[in-house]
C-alpha cells in the first residue's frame, strides 16, 4: 500500500510539475499576451503603411481589443468574469470547477469558437470541411504548443515557429498518391489548401466607431466565394490569403495576410483553369486587372445598399498597392445600435489610405506571367511612399453612379493636366481639372446631378499622355 501510496504521490507530483512548465509557457503564449491583435493594429510596418492606429491614432489598450472575451462574459465554468477583465487564463478555455481530476477540464470547442469567431461564422454558413464531417475537433490538429505556447514569443501565429500545424505533420498528409503528383506540375511551390481550401471569408468593412465608442464589433456583412492567393513568408509557397477593411472617421485601411478557413474538401479541388487565364480559364479578377490595369475588387452599389465583389481565385498583383480597390463604407446609424444586418451604410471612397500586407507577398511579376496577367500593365510600385513612375487615369467609382462619383489618376511628374467629361457624341459636357499639378495621385469628383441618365465618356490629358473611361449615370 505505501509503495501504492508513493507512486501516486509521484505521479501527482509529475503532473503538476507539467502543469507549471505548460503554465510558463502560456504566460508567452499568443492566447495569453494577445501580441497578434497588437502586431495587426500598430504603427508598425509588416509591409505597407503600418497599421490602422496610423490612421487613427488610438492606442489599442483604449480600445479595448487586448481585453476581448466571449460575448456571453461566462468563462468555461459558467461563471461571469470579472470587471476588469483579468487577461486569459486556463478557465477561459478549461473548466476549472471539477475536483476529479485536478488539472484543468476538457475543451468545449465552443470555446475555441466564442473567439475565433471567423471559424465560427464559416460553421454558421454551412459551408463544409472533409476534417470537421470526419468528426474531427480543434485539438485534432494543433498541438499543445499550438494552444499553449512553446516558450517563445511570436508577433502573430503567422510568423514562423508559430504554429506548427499544417497538412504534411506527422499523422496527418505525410505522403500522397502517386496519382496526385501527376496532377500537380508545381513542385511542391503551392500549399495544399491553394486547391482544396473552397473559399476565404472576410467580415467586410469594419465600422471603426462602432468599436472605439461602444465596443461592438460591427461589420457591413462576411462575403465567401473567393479565394485570394498571395505568397505565405514562412515557407515561400502561395496559399490563400484573407483581408480585414476597416473605416473610421473617413479613414479607410486594409490589412491583407496569408488567412486559412476550414473549408477543406477532398474532391472537386481546383483545376488548371480555375487559376490559368492563359489556359483557357475565365478568371473575374485578372479579366478586371487586364482590361484596365485596376482590380476592383468591392463594389458598393449605393442604389440598393448591396455589396457585389470579385467571386473565384483573386491573385494578389506586384502593384497592389497602387492597383487593389475596394469601396469603403460607413454605418449611418447609433455606433451602440445592436449589430446585424443593415442597409444603413453609405459610400465613404474607393480606395485605402493604409495598406498594409503582413507575413507574405504579392505574386512575382514572373508569377504573374504564368498565370496570364498582362504584366505590361504592372508599373506603380508604391503609391505611398510617393513614388509614381507612369501616367494613369483610373476608372470612376462607384460606377454606375448616382448623383456623384470620383475619379483618381496620376503623374510622375510637374505637368499640365485636363480632365473633361463629353457625351456619348463626343460633345463636351464640363472640365473638371485644368490646371498644372506636381508629381502624385489625385481625386477629383463628378456630379451628374444635372445630367440624364447615360453613358458619358472622361478624358484625360497630360504631356503626351490621353487616356478615356466610360462612366454610367443611373438615376
Amino acid at each position: 500500500m505505501r509503495k501504492v501510496n508513493y507512486l501516486l504521490t509521484f505521479l501527482a507530483l509529475l503532473l503538476l510539475s507539467g502543469y507549471d512548465v505548460c503554465q510558463q509557457d502560456f504566460n508567452s503564449s499568443l492566447h495569453k499576451t494577445r501580441q497578434g491583435k497588437i502586431t495587426w493594429y500598430s504603427t508598425v510596418d509588416h509591409g505597407g503603411t503600418g497599421g490602422f492606429e496610423t490612421l487613427v491614432g488610438i492606442p489599442i489598450e483604449d480600445i479595448g481589443c487586448i481585453g476581448c472575451h466571449p460575448a456571453d462574459n461566462l468563462d468555461a465554468n459558467g461563471d461571469p468574469y470579472p470587471d476588469p477583465y483579468p487577461g486569459m487564463d486556463c478557465v477561459d478555455c478549461h473548466a476549472t470547477n471539477n475536483p476529479d481530476p485536478p488539472m484543468p477540464g476538457t475543451l468545449d470547442e465552443q470555446q475555441c469558437l466564442d473567439c475565433h469567431g471567423r471559424q465560427g461564422k464559416i460553421r454558421a454558413l454551412g459551408i463544409s470541411d472533409v476534417h470537421r464531417d470526419a468528426g474531427m475537433k480543434c485539438w485534432d490538429c494543433h498541438s499543445s504548443a499550438d494552444m499553449h505556447g512553446d516558450g517563445n514569443t511570436y508577433s502573430s501565429m503567422l510568423e514562423a515557429g508559430a504554429m506548427t500545424t499544417d497538412c504534411s505533420q506527422s499523422g496527418c498528409h505525410e505522403s500522397l498518391p502517386s496519382s496526385h503528383d501527376a496532377n500537380d506540375p508545381h513542385n511542391g511551390a503551392l500549399h495544399c489548401s491553394s486547391c482544396h481550401m473552397q473559399t476565404s471569408l472576410a467580415c467586410y468593412n469594419c465600422h471603426f466607431e462602432s468599436m472605439i465608442d461602444a465596443h461592438i464589433k460591427r461589420a457591413k456583412q462576411p462575403i465567401t466565394d473567393f479565394l485570394i492567393l498571395m505568397n505565405r513568408e514562412k515557407d515561400g509557397k502561395v496559399h490563400p490569403g484573407t483581408f480585414q477593411s476597416v473605416t473610421y472617421n473617413g479613414n479607410s485601411w486594409i490589412a491583407m495576410a496569408p488567412g486559412y478557413t476550414h473549408t477543406i474538401t477532398k474532391v472537386n479541388a481546383r483545376v488548371c483553369t480555375d487559376c490559368h487565364a492563359n489556359f483557357g480559364g475565365n478568371i473575374e479578377a485578372i479579366n478586371d486587372y487586364n482590361d484596365d490595369g485596376i482590380m476592383q475588387f468591392a463594389t458598393w452599389n449605393e442604389s440598393d445598399s448591396t455589396l457585389s465583389w470579385l467571386h473565384g481565385v483573386v491573385p494578389i498583383p506586384k502593384d497592389y498597392l497602387y492597383t487593389f480597390k475596394m469601396d469603403f463604407i460607413t454605418y449611418n446609424g447609433d455606433p451602440h445600435d445592436p449589430p446585424g444586418p443593415s442597409k444603413n451604410w453609405s459610400f465613404v471612397k474607393g480606395e485605402a489610405d493604409g495598406f498594409q500586407l503582413m507575413f507574405g507577398s504579392a505574386l512575382s511579376i514572373e508569377q504573374m506571367n504564368s498565370i496570364g496577367f498582362d504584366t505590361t500593365l504592372v508599373g506603380v510600385e508604391d503609391e505611398f511612399s510617393g513614388i509614381i513612375n507612369d501616367y494613369r487615369l483610373e476608372q470612376n467609382y462607384p460606377n454606375p453612379f448616382n448623383p456623384v462619383t470620383n475619379i483618381s489618376y496620376s503623374v510622375p511628374e510637374r505637368v499640365d493636366v485636363n480632365i473633361s467629361v463629353y457625351d456619348i457624341l463626343g460633345n463636351k459636357i464640363v472640365t473638371l481639372i485644368n490646371e498644372e499639378k506636381d508629381a502624385g495621385k489625385y481625386t477629383i469628383q463628378f456630379n451628374g446631378s444635372a445630367l440624364a441618365s447615360g453613358i458619358y465618356l472622361y478624358q484625360m490629358k497630360a504631356g503626351n499622355f490621353i487616356q478615356s473611361h466610360k462612366l454610367i449615370l443611373l438615376k
